[in-house]
């Protein structure tokens, strides 16, 4: 078998991109943490399997050399393919979680904050490893067939209705007519589309295909779970062998069930943008109540993020003062509940970085409609409070406020 491996993969560069068929996780090691993904790039990187940002595949998979390609299989195990050899260098371990246990994007990453079951791929509901074609720019029409599955697993062209003249209503996903003598029969025919789209935590065969049966099984059909919706960013593919199952669990015999659409069903989650602007007037609505004197000015960019429908509510849970900036976290709500934070930081534009210790400054004192001139080396800036302390020829320190002509001033 590895002989044959290596017949196939010697001269040939094969991709490293991956994904995950199933409800697993891959899982790479950062910065003390474990991360995870769905779908990934594997590179050599300095004897390790690594993700194409750097980041080892957890438990890490070692490699002295570089290999000429990189192969993982449906059940996780990666071959290094080298000139004249395979070698399989370890095997991926993919994690598990509760249905109430939901990720977080985190960069290119997912974070999750929960117990996993580990899994080997393959093994349960885990999945198996396929290659990953989304970055491929130009991707082939999805398949069509029309099959009766108790019959055969080959596809059948979709048969054409020139006969029938419905009006198709809007709550459908697909153009698909029934076959009303089919259905009289008892008979379940399930359409779906090339892509369906879903919003909930949790998806259920009616969120994603049209169904055509009697009533009465209609509504159970349409209850049957599906799992886990997609993380947003991440389309899910299932395919009718998954779906299959799924109607078999929930009691529906295959021999009665007919299925038209692509082989494989592609499902994105649907949500809204939160974006860095509203993050950022959240922070500054709380910083004026901490810190009035502060004119906040935003240093660093954060990341739109991305939530489930729903009522969006942004919370300053948090204002630190770091040297001369203030950093707000910044926590999104919808519906009440936590889904993910950015961190914000700001510095005060009314104390320009040019103002420095030992500076000479002109300082005016102001006493009702009495103005005192004169002038003073600067001894501390605050820039968080935006408060200058300078010392006057006196000896005499005295705290003020940069105005706009550019002098400490000092309000007695």
């Amino acid at each position: 078998m590895i002989s044959l491996l290596c017949t196939l993969l010697i001269g040939l560069s094969a991709p490293s991109a991956i994904q995950v068929d199933g409800e697993g996780y891959l899982r790479f090691a950062k910065d003390g943490s474990v991360i995870y993904a769905k779908h990934v790039s594997l590179e050599w990187r300095e004897g390790l399997i690594v993700s194409q940002d750097g980041d080892p595949v957890w438990p890490k998979i070692k490699a002295e050399s570089e290999p000429k390609s990189i192969e993982v299989d449906l059940r996780g195990r990666v071959l290094l393919g080298y000139s004249n050899e395979v070698i399989e260098a370890g095997r991926l371990v993919l994690a598990l979680f509760p249905d109430d246990v939901r990720p977080v994007e985190s960069g290119r990453y997912l974070k999750i904050f929960g117990d996993a079951e580990l899994k080997e791929p393959g093994e349960g509901l885990a999945g198996v490893i396929r290659p990953w074609t989304g970055s491929i720019s130009s991707t082939p029409e999805p398949e069509r067939s029309f099959i009766k599955v108790y019959e055969t697993e080959v596809e059948v062209p979709v048969k054409s209705r020139e006969d029938s003249v419905v009006a198709i209503q809007r709550s459908q996903k697909t153009d698909h007519v029934g076959d009303s003598e089919w259905i009289a029969t008892g008979g379940i025919e399930i359409a779906f589309p090339d892509e369906s789209e879903v919003s909930g935590n949790f998806m259920t065969l009616g969120d994603v295909a049209d169904i055509f049966c009697a009533p009465d099984l209609k509504v159970r059909l349409a209850a049957v779970d599906l799992g886990n919706s997609p993380v947003f960013g991440v389309p899910r593919q299932i395919d009718r062998t998954w779906i299959l199952g799924r109607l078999k669990a929930a009691g529906f015999a295959p021999a009665t069930v007919r299925v038209v659409g692509p082989v494989r069903l592609t499902i994105k989650r649907v949500g809204q943008s939160i974006t860095q602007q509203m993050f950022v007037d959240a922070a500054v609505r709380e910083i004026a109540t901490q810190y009035p004197g502060f004119e906040p000015e935003s240093t660093k960019p954060v990341p739109d993020l991305d939530v489930p429908v729903g009522e969006i509510q942004l919370v300053a849970e948090r204002v630190a003062k770091s040297g001369s900036t203030l950093m707000v976290t910044v926590a999104a709500f919808v519906d009440g509940k936590r889904i993910n934070s950015r961190n914000l930081t700001f510095t005060n534009s009314v104390v320009p970085l040019s103002l420095a210790v030992g500076d000479t400054v002109s300082v005016s004192f102001l006493s009702g409609a009495v103005v005192i001139e004169t002038t003073g080396q600067i001894k501390k800036v605050d820039r968080v409070k935006g408060e200058v302390t300078v010392q006057i020829s006196t000896g005499k320190q005295v705290v003020g406020t940069l105005n706009k002509q550019g002098k400490i001033e000092v309000r007695l």
